[in-house]
């Protein structure tokens, strides 16, 4: 059985020597039945820091997952 798809908005910051970095991960994920909304916000986290690395370690600001029907 196929899931639905879902859209994923995920923002982080990061202070670092007096400078502030701001970034947001936004994008629909179609995910594998077996996969669980901790796995997606692990996945969102990843995929963020891996385009903006400076976001490492970071905090979350924003974490949304919800599907992608109106």
């Amino acid at each position: 059985m196929q899931q639905d798809t879902y859209f994923c908005v995920l923002t982080m910051q990061q202070t670092v020597r007096d400078t502030t970095a701001i970034g947001t991960f936004a994008d629909t994920i179609k995910p594998s039945p077996r996969t669980t909304r901790a796995d997606i916000y692990e996945m969102a986290i990843g995929e963020l820091t891996r385009l903006r690395p400076e976001l490492t370690d970071g905090i979350v600001l924003f974490f949304s997952l919800d599907t992608n029907q109106l």
